[in-house]
């Protein structure tokens, strides 16, 4: 039988919800203290740049662009808000402290230069800092995690009423995020589906990672829709990555919010699959050569191994300096029952963890790199298209109002 391969990784929160029963995940990942308010560390004040792991201007790895293709912050016509993914895996303290030094590394060396990343050829690059829960916290009761969870979403709703106040200013703009970030930005998108102004200025949502049910849509969202086609806009994007025999083995229940209750959804509920290279929800494979690049990071420093990753309290030594040439048509893709299919890794030569047997939740971005690039481009490009219209449309409605024919005066 296959093994979980364990080359060195970012071990991030669905990984590890859905690794396979016999690893007895729970045992060894569950808080062992119970929540304590008063531990808690004092709520970032965004109008700090400190409470920002990017932003604008600041020299971070988020401004790191692969061989070939530029980075575009400093004039891009959209902004970017993105929610990383769990780096936090204390079974002490549920919710990051803000000032460990292996989470601090774990974002500025894998998360804005694998991931945050993606978005500066479209977007300037915003990246709230919050007070995440831990992994282990998915493995209890709703109502155990609930209050460290909700601290979490708090700081990401406080930092996005900053962004869209003091730094968007109006500008179009793209929610995404990965993993733990994913299911904070789903509850997010109620407060943004339900302001008309920001669901116009909304271009997209990138949200892979965290099996986005689609009975959301139903139930939470009014008016936002899943993204259909590559330009479609005000509407969300969704994926979870597997190799393309996985039978979902050892795949758990996971906690979701609902509005600001905190439930479990079953892992065989209908979900949303949005195929990263043709960017549409139907089960056609993409084509090979339409895939236009995975991306890895250059690390020149140490590679921390899986269990590392998890147990160290420590810095691990990372130093990643850039990002390695993309790897175009090096595969096809498909979603079948709301999962996305890719073949199997080793048999491309490509080196990335399972986190558990055919999972490749590490990959929900780095596989699809390049093709998140252009179509958050495409995308951009089409929103900024659509309101130049309108505004045509507008001026032509007022020039012919001011037109009107004056009916002669009679002496």
């Amino acid at each position: 039988m296959r093994t979980p391969r364990c080359a060195p990784v970012l071990v991030t929160l669905t990984a590890l919800a859905t690794l396979s029963a016999a690893c007895s995940p729970a045992f060894f990942l569950k808080p062992t203290e119970p929540y304590d308010a008063e531990a808690l560390a004092e709520a970032p004040d965004y109008a700090e740049p400190d409470a920002w792991v990017a932003l604008p201007g600041q020299d971070t790895n988020a401004s790191l662009s692969p061989p070939g293709a530029a980075e575009r912050a400093a004039e891009a016509p959209a902004d970017v808000f993105f929610i990383y993914p769990t780096v936090w895996f204390d079974r002490k303290r549920w919710n990051d402290p803000l000032d460990a030094a292996k989470s601090h590394e774990m974002l500025n060396e894998l998360i804005l230069a694998g991931q945050a990343s993606v978005f500066n050829a479209c977007c300037r690059v915003f990246v709230p800092r919050y007070r995440q829960t831990t992994i282990g916290a998915y493995f209890n009761e709703p109502g155990e995690s609930r209050p460290s969870f909700n601290v979490a979403y708090e700081d990401i709703a406080r930092a996005f009423e900053v962004f869209i106040e003091e730094h968007n200013q109006g500008r179009p703009f793209i929610v995404a995020g990965h993993s733990q970030g994913s299911m904070h930005a789903m509850r997010l998108l109620e407060t943004i589906d339900a302001d008309p102004e920001l669901h116009e200025r909304m271009i997209a949502a990138y949200i892979p990672g965290f099996a986005l049910p689609l009975s959301r849509y139903e139930s939470t969202y009014e008016h936002l829709e899943p993204c259909r086609s590559p330009e479609q806009t005000g509407c969300v994007l969704s994926w979870d990555t597997y190799r393309d025999d996985h039978a979902g083995d050892g795949a758990q229940d996971l906690l979701h919010w609902r509005g600001d209750e905190l439930v479990r959804i079953p892992v065989d509920e209908p979900r949303q699959c949005t195929n990263p290279v043709s960017w549409r929800m139907d089960e056609q494979p993409s084509a090979r050569a339409a895939h236009l690049g995975a991306v890895q990071l250059n690390n020149e420093g140490e590679s921390p191994s899986f269990i590392r990753i998890l147990r160290s309290k420590d810095p691990m030594g990372m130093n990643v300096t850039g990002l390695k040439a993309p790897q175009p048509a090096l595969l096809s893709a498909r979603c079948q029952g709301g999962v996305l299919f890719v073949p199997d890794l080793d048999d491309l030569e490509y080196e990335l963890s399972e986190t558990t047997s055919g999972n490749y939740h590490l990959g929900d971005i780095e596989l699809f790199y390049m093709d998140i690039r252009a179509n958050a481009g495409a995308r951009t490009q089409a929103w900024l298209s659509q309101r130049a219209s309108v505004s045509e449309l507008e001026k032509s409605e007022e020039t012919m109002a001011s037109e009107e024919v004056v009916e002669p005066q009679v002496e």
